[in-house]
């Protein structure tokens, strides 16, 4: 099993992109994302489409205050829910990030590892803007670095696990996301995994995403991505190895 420390380490979306074992759930809080749980190496979120929000006490009141320009929130592309679906729309999260899609794909690209398929569905990538100092503050604590430059982007993945086995298996999600030039993101490296530590029940399925840093200050421009899976795990034994490199086109 994955063994990660809790901490008050703050979770970004995204987002949000390998150890082996599997992940214990910590603190909730979230960059680029909402409703996350904290590990001191990792960031995992339950919900995409926001930016940073904390329940650590000492961040709680500013990441409830802030309200953007009733202009912004008066065009056609800016979406109060979040649910983002087109290139160009935006919203914004409740400590003044604001997310704009960039660029979004439906791939539908499977490929299995034992008793598992992992089948994914959509690949975004999101440009966030710091609009107050604590979203900035916030979303650098999440990612673990000192500082971040904004605007930063966020490459989310989002990804079904179907268990075709006779017994439930506990994932141990992403094992790595490979981007333009070879940089990794993983556990360990700014990336957030809602799936790390979830169980799928036998002959059953866990919809996810996970989403990491892509860049900072420019676009990435990304064309092409590789996701490695990792192992699943039954009564503390892998059951299910990791997968080889999927390729996902941009």
């Amino acid at each position: 099993m994955r063994f990660i420390k809790a901490s008050l380490l703050l979770s970004l979306s995204l987002l949000t992109l390998g150890l082996a074992g599997c992940q214990s759930s910590g603190q909730k809080s979230t960059a680029s994302f909402k409703n996350s749980s904290s590990q001191s190496s990792s960031y995992s979120a339950k919900e995409p489409d926001a930016a940073v929000t904390s329940s650590a006490t000492s961040h709680k009141e500013e990441a409830q205050t802030y309200h953007p320009q009733a202009k912004l929130t008066k065009s056609t592309r800016y979406k109060k829910s979040g649910n983002l679906k087109k290139a160009g729309q935006y919203t914004f999260d409740k400590v003044g990030t604001q997310l704009t899609l960039s660029t979004i794909k439906h791939p539908q690209t499977t490929i299995k590892s034992g008793n598992l398929t992992y089948k994914v569905t959509t690949v975004r990538v999101i440009k966030n803007t710091a609009k107050t100092a604590a979203a900035k503050r916030m979303a650098a604590q999440a990612l673990n670095l000192a500082q971040i430059k904004s605007p930063y982007y966020t490459l989310q993945v989002k990804f079904t696990i179907y268990n075709r086995g006779k017994q439930a298996v506990t994932t141990d999600g992403i094992q790595s996301i490979r981007l333009s030039g070879n940089r990794q993101l993983n556990a360990a490296n700014q990336l957030s995994d809602a799936s790390a530590g979830k169980t799928i029940p036998a002959k059953g399925k866990l919809a996810t995403f996970a989403t990491g840093l892509a860049s900072e200050k420019t676009n990435p421009n990304l064309k092409t991505v590789k996701i490695k899976f990792a192992g699943a795990f039954a009564d503390k034994k892998q059951v299910v190895k990791p997968t080889t490199w999927l390729k996902l086109t941009l």
